[in-house]
């Protein structure tokens, strides 16, 4: 019950767009996080830089920092975390096809914060996958 009471006082809080939901792939748990390019907009590089430091925040309030890094002079991008992910993915034990799920909220009168939660399937009921947050799974360990 306390999970949904946060859940709810969040969304009443602050205004909270979904950047992106994306399935973990191997390369994803073991080496770097492959970022949706559309999601690139919602993060400012300083002029002529290639790389931005930002934290975001998980369900336990806790703040993870992350480094999002792109190609230089490339039409494609090819946006990517790298420092910080290793280590959440190790603490958070995320596996292949997992859900990663990065929004960014907008409180009024404040700068933007990112919030990033896993799912995993926990199982099928009535013929639909139901996920659950990686962090409840941990608990049960």
């Amino acid at each position: 019950l306390g999970y949904f009471n946060r859940l709810r006082e969040m969304s009443l809080e602050s205004q909270k767009t979904q950047l992106f939901c994306k399935p973990l792939s191997r390369t994803d748990i073991n080496v770097r996080l492959s970022v949706p390019m559309e999601s690139l907009d919602a993060f400012e590089f300083a002029e002529g830089e290639f790389k931005v430091d930002f934290k975001a925040i998980d369900i336990e309030e806790k703040p993870w920092r992350f480094c999002l890094s792109k190609r230089e002079n490339d039409v494609h991008p090819k946006p990517v975390l790298s420092a910080g992910w290793l280590a959440y993915v190790q603490k958070k034990r995320l596996q292949k096809d997992d859900k990663l799920l990065l929004h960014v909220e907008r409180k009024e009168e404040e700068e933007k914060r990112y919030r990033i939660q896993v799912l995993r399937k926990a199982f099928k009921l009535c013929g639909s996958d139901i996920w659950v947050d990686v962090e409840n799974l941990k608990k049960d360990v």
